[in-house]
């Protein structure tokens, strides 16, 4: 049954899930994909991959029930927009049934763009939903391991974001051809007025020898790349350019928490969610023996506190295993790396990257933590005023104050 205003039993912490809808079903076939021909998949045997009502009901009522004020529904796929946009249209409706007075939930889909249309934008922008848009730079760089013709496409889909007014970033991969045009890239998204970018690394082993695969970057190439992209953006004045690598690095440095889980001391800030109500604990290792169970027959609370959760929380920064870590100057800020980019337990295969650009940028950084600290004083002085200030009370044709886009009269009014 619906909440209403109910005391919520939470988690204990800000933790979002990571839904996949379609699993690795996608329209496009990106070489770089790791969920590409991938031999462990579980699911590839499987003929149709479409999230079902009633996951989608466990789930979301589930999971608004033990989170907290603060919800996140993060679509992913392959292509989650294959669902439809009465998929979506569901999500939305049930949210607003099992979600409860004053609490804030927030949607996101990562997409390929190439299936937007007007209804999948107006949609999005009614219900505030932010996009993330994978675009790997002009055409030539774009279309060389995700496809012919597949850039105008992504560009046409961006033009109807854009007239909409949806909100959206870039999500590009570096590869062993992106990583070596960090000023083709730059050049591009700042011309492209694409301000709010992250910078994926592609990086996979052959499991047949270990080696990284042809498209991967090499630590070298990598950290030539962050270095060169961080002096084209630092030296831009007061950017209005975000990106998240250097937004996430500057915080730490500032004594903030990181949201990007590879700068986290641990994994498992949220959980992944397949089209058939299987969980994991993270989207790299959707895989047989990490499988945690099974939002159809185990409540989603018992599935993320379970014991199998913690321990591959655990592994993140286990300087039994990375002694090297211990006593390296930057551990502060990656915590031993991602576990996706080790193989057999070695060190994070990026890892001389991460040394070259931490030393090359570290005063620099120092002078935005310093920035950060000055804002973030007085932003914690203004709300120390505003909060000492009678709060009124929504007009009934003001936004409602819940963050679903809707106004008050329509929304929590009616509660």
């Amino acid at each position: 049954m619906p909440r209403e205003g109910k005391p919520i039993n939470t988690i204990g912490k800000q933790f979002s899930l990571l839904i996949k809808p379609t699993s690795a079903d996608c329209n496009l076939n990106c070489e770089y994909c790791f969920y590409h021909q991938r031999p462990t998949d579980p699911y590839k045997s499987d003929q149709i991959h479409k999230m079902g009502d009633e996951v989608l009901l466990s789930m979301i009522s589930q999971y608004l029930n033990i989170t907290g004020q603060y919800g996140a529904f993060s679509w992913q796929g392959g292509e989650p927009l294959l669902m439809g946009i009465d998929f979506f249209k569901k999500v939305v409706s049930l949210q607003q049934v099992y979600g409860y007075r004053g609490q804030y939930v927030g949607n996101s889909v990562q997409t390929n763009a190439t299936l937007i249309n007007d209804d999948f934008a107006k949609l999005f922008h009614e219900y505030n939903f932010l996009l993330g848009v994978s675009l790997d730079g002009p055409s030539e760089l774009h279309e060389y391991y995700r496809g012919k013709g597949t850039f105008q496409k992504v560009m046409d889909g961006i033009n109807i974001l854009r007239n909409h007014k949806v909100e959206f970033n870039i999500l590009s991969v570096v590869n062993d051809q992106t990583a070596q045009k960090a000023d083709v890239l730059y050049k591009f998204f700042l011309e492209n007025k694409f301000y709010y970018l992250q910078f994926i690394p592609a990086v996979e082993f052959d499991r047949s020898n270990g080696q990284p695969t042809d498209f991967s970057v090499n630590p070298k190439d990598y950290g030539n790349f962050l270095c060169q992209l961080f002096d084209l953006w630092y030296n831009n004045g007061n950017p209005a350019i975000s990106i998240r690598t250097f937004d996430n690095i500057a915080t730490i440095y500032a004594g903030i928490k990181s949201e990007a889980c590879i700068y986290m001391k641990e994994c498992g800030n949220y959980a992944v969610i397949e089209y058939n109500g299987d969980v994991y604990p993270c989207d790299f290792f959707v895989e047989e023996p990490l499988l945690l169970g099974n939002i159809l027959e185990t409540p989603l609370k018992e599935i993320i506190s379970s014991q199998k959760m913690r321990d591959f929380s655990s592994q993140k920064c286990n300087f039994d295993i990375f002694e090297d870590c211990k006593n390296c100057a930057y551990e502060f800020i990656c915590h031993c790396g991602c576990p996706h980019y080790r193989y057999n337990n070695e060190m994070d295969y990026l890892c001389p990257a991460y040394k070259q650009f931490f030393a090359y940028t570290e005063s620099r950084f120092r002078v935005l933590a310093n920035r950060i600290k000055i804002q973030y004083a007085y932003q914690n002085q203004q709300s120390k005023f505003l909060s000492e200030k009678p709060q009124k009370t929504p007009e009934r044709n003001d936004p409602c104050p819940c963050g679903s886009g809707k106004k008050y009269k329509k929304c929590c009014m009616l509660k």
